[in-house]
């Protein structure tokens, strides 16, 4: 199931506005408000990465017994469960997307990069390796 948009575009744009653009960022923010910023962003990645583990248990399978509505139930159910880790991968890559555009903020950049790495490792599979 593909990742949906849930405003990882803004935060996209909120890195980008971090960037130099004739010399001049755009949005700076003092470091250590950068910095409880992004602990907060990663505190929430923590948060949903334990959600979405805790969901991922198949607990839709002979509980609605044999019969084509019980399968049908159970089908339902487990696309359901599909969108719902879907939804906080989601969750998870725009907080991260946030974290980054944050520390780029706050003239952190060695640090929103990794931001910005775990955020295409969670999209591509890879969740466990945070940093």
């Amino acid at each position: 199931m593909a990742i949906p948009e849930i405003g990882q575009q803004a935060a996209r744009e909120l890195y980008s506005a971090t960037q130099e653009s004739n010399g001049e960022a755009v949005l700076e923010i003092a470091p250590d408000v950068a910095r409880d910023l992004a602990t907060a962003c990663s505190r929430l990645v923590d948060e949903l990465r334990a959600a979405r583990l805790e969901g991922q248990t198949d607990t839709f399978g002979p509980g609605f017994g044999a019969l084509p509505s019980g399968r049908a139930l159970a089908r339902g159910f487990s696309g359901k469960a599909s969108e719902f880790a879907a939804t906080l991968t989601a969750f998870q890559e725009a907080a991260l997307l946030l974290e980054a555009a944050f520390l780029a903020a706050g003239k952190q950049f060695a640090e929103a990069d990794a931001a910005n790495h775990a955020a295409l490792r969670l999209v591509a599979g890879d969740d466990e390796s945070r940093r």
